[in-house]
């Protein structure tokens, strides 16, 4: 599952400016300018501004105080990323209806969005399950990744794949996936 075309849009439009207004403040990296209007930004370097946003989510608040004129439905989507959460996930199944992670620090199951594409198409062929680090945040009635996640290239056998595959049954079993922030 993915946000609709519209609000895969919409994200980018309110991430990359915020974005940008870290990076400037902050001075994180030099050599990132405009990363709203920008193409072919390495990942890496813009994982950095997001890093120094959510080691201080206060950020969000300058952020919106300067930008005044944005409609409120947008500052709420906006000031809504500070209940974020960080992690090293497993990247458990795909289902039709999104994506399941469980947390590896204290075994909360998330269903997570993919914002322009599905997590099963950007790791297409990858084996499942799959650790990875990232940043869960919430976009409206869902949750969504900062787009910015970092894969393990460790292969899972059989023993915690069926730790994990438990995790998540007794979790859909008890109504306990968080599928909102």
């Amino acid at each position: 599952m993915t946000l609709s075309q519209e609000d895969g849009q919409l994200y980018y439009q309110l991430w990359m400016p915020l974005l940008d207004f870290v990076n400037e403040r902050h001075g994180v990296n030099s050599e990132l300018k405009n990363m709203a209007t920008a193409k072919g930004l390495d990942p890496r370097k813009v994982k950095e501004v997001a890093d120094k946003l959510w080691s201080d989510v206060s950020i969000i608040d300058d952020y919106l105080e300067e930008n005044e004129d944005l409609p409120e439905e947008h500052r709420e989507i906006i000031r809504s990323w500070k209940r974020r959460i960080q992690g090293k996930f497993m990247m458990e199944r795909h289902l039709k209806s999104g994506t399941i992670f469980i947390d590896m620090a204290d075994e909360e199951v998330y269903q997570v969005s993919g914002i322009i594409s599905s997590w099963e198409e950007m790791f297409f062929g990858a084996p499942m399950p799959l650790i990875l680090d990232a940043t869960f945040m919430p976009f409206r009635d869902v949750i969504i990744s900062d787009g910015l996640v970092s894969p393990y290239n460790i292969l899972i056998g059989s023993g915690m794949k069926r730790i994990y595959k438990d995790i998540y049954m007794d979790a859909k079993k008890s109504g306990r996936i968080h599928r909102t922030l």
